[in-house]
C-alpha cells in the first residue's frame, strides 16, 4: 500500500513538472510567434 502511494505521488510530481515545462516552451514559441509577425523582414533564411 506504502510502496503504491509513493509511487503515486512520483508519478503525479513527474506529470506537473512535465506540463510545466510544456507550458513554458509554448509561451516562449507564441512570442516568438508575436516577434516573426510583426517584423517579417527580421528573418533570413538565405
Amino acid at each position: 500500500m506504502d510502496t503504491k502511494l509513493i509511487f503515486s505521488a512520483i508519478m503525479l510530481i513527474i506529470l506537473v513538472s512535465l506540463q510545466y515545462t510544456l507550458n513554458l516552451i509554448l509561451r516562449e514559441l507564441r512570442e516568438i510567434k508575436k516577434i516573426l509577425m510583426a517584423d517579417p523582414r527580421r528573418i533570413n533564411l538565405k
